[in-house]
């Protein structure tokens, strides 16, 4: 067994690893730098693959793509950019399926359809539990893990030497909003059965304990909202736009007190995605995202200022999104003395979003806004959440992934306590790098 460590293994996002068996290779993930297509102000799905090549926004494949591999599948965890947003960009040079959960499917079907490059790799959907033959000697199996997005996954690869678990993002939610509890059970039946290499992801890895619920957001939210509504004036929220079960916590909390409007058309296209697979109900939501629609709704707000809650892309900053627009007056809304401003979102930790982040709430600021800011729980898994993985699991090698090498040394202190040793069976490495697992 070899893996290519193609992306996410210097910088968190970018993901890309493949396992190749018996002359076989299955690609994991084809994911953004997110930092990379934030600097290029949303161009890059212009952009050809060369181009996108060269601003480092996707992986470097040409272990896989020069030497002309045998691919027979690409298998996608769940549908982030930083694990999508390469698709189109690289996925046309293989003759071979994309397997991805129902939501996942539709969010690589939207970006493919968005990037508008003619790719013709059919996209299968592949429902929890249901097994799949790639060819002969390898199968493809999700199991159910809790993210900050619906139908996350850990991709389950039977092979002739074991299993392949993939899954970098990743965490034990014991109290989601939307969907179960990780399958717990079913990993512990695959660590019986015997696993081969496990990829995890390292993003929370040195964060002590588990990471909290979305329950305890959703209860920190109606408590924020019921502040709000009480002192009165204009509430504004802003979330990442993938992130359904907060989105639903938003709904809930709000309980009917005020119409809601979602803004943007990241929001649009993950929520419409979502509402097809009845994962939300936004029957009573005003959704938006052209110009014409946004400058008419934030004129009606401007004038009801007590009477919405308005939930905007652009949690990050971005100069051009939607929060970062209404701040800056581009529609026909002002801000005024005493206005609120929820963030239900992290500053994604880099020089290109904490500048974003702080020119934005500079400007809110000077406009007498008041901020409430960390309303949020993490999508991944903290350091015990991780353990638990291991013991669950129990696998025989491990390559720590999604994240530069500090990440991934925080990741191995914790697997020598669960007694691995460095270079016998785990690994750190760097985009490029293939490893040869003994059988």
């Amino acid at each position: 067994m070899k893996v290519y460590t193609l992306g996410g293994y210097e910088e968190v996002g970018k993901n890309m690893t493949a396992v190749e068996v018996d002359d076989q290779v299955v690609i994991f993930d084809m994911g953004y730098n997110m930092e990379s297509v934030v600097s290029s102000e949303g161009q890059v799905d212009e952009m050809t693959t060369n181009q996108s090549l060269e601003i480092e926004a996707v992986p470097e494949d040409e272990p896989l793509f020069e030497a002309d591999k045998n691919v027979v599948g690409i298998v996608i965890g769940h549908g982030h950019l930083d694990h999508v947003g390469g698709i189109p960009k690289l996925a046309g040079a293989y003759d071979c399926p994309i397997y991805a959960s129902p939501y996942t499917k539709k969010i690589v079907e939207r970006t493919l359809e968005d990037d508008r490059k003619n790719i013709n790799n059919p996209v299968i959907g592949v429902e929890k539990e249901d097994e799949v033959d790639i060819t002969d000697e390898l199968s493809l199996e999700f199991a159910h893990v809790n993210h900050s997005i619906p139908d996350a996954t850990l991709s389950l690869l039977d092979t002739p030497e074991g299993y392949v678990v993939y899954g970098n993002d990743m965490k034990i939610d014991q109290s989601p909003i939307i969907e179960e509890t990780t399958d717990v059970e079913r990993l512990k039946e695959v660590g019986e059965e015997g696993v081969k290499l496990m990829i995890p992801g390292t993003t929370r890895v040195e964060e002590d304990g588990r990471a909290r619920s979305e329950e305890s957001v959703r209860v920190e939210l109606e408590d924020v909202l019921n502040s709000c509504y009480k002192a009165g004036g204009a509430v504004l929220l802003s979330t990442f736009s993938s992130q359904i079960g907060r989105l639903n916590s938003v709904i809930d909390a709000n309980n009917g007190r005020r119409k809601i409007a979602f803004v943007g058309r990241s929001l649009k296209e993950y929520v419409e995605s979502a509402e097809e697979l009845d994962l939300i109900n936004t029957d009573q939501i005003e959704v938006v995202s052209y110009f014409d629609e946004c400058d008419e709704l934030m004129s009606r707000v401007d004038g009801e200022r007590n009477e919405w809650l308005v939930v905007a892309t652009g949690n990050q900053g971005e100069p051009g999104a939607q929060l970062d627009k209404i701040t800056s007056g581009t529609y026909g809304f002002e801000f005024e003395e005493g206005d609120h401003v929820i963030f239900s979102s992290q500053v994604i930790p880099s020089p290109v979003n904490e500048a974003n982040r702080y020119e934005l709430e500079k400007k809110m600021k000077e406009k007498g806004v008041r901020l409430y800011k960390g309303i949020h729980t993490t999508g991944h898994a903290h350091r015990e959440d991780h353990r638990d993985f291991i013991q669950f699991l129990d696998p025989e090698q491990i390559i720590p992934s999604h994240g530069p090498i500090q990440k991934q040394g925080d990741y191995v202190q914790l697997a020598r306590e669960e007694g691995y040793t460095l270079e016998e069976n785990i690994y750190v490495s760097e985009n490029g790098r293939i490893i040869n697992l003994d059988k």
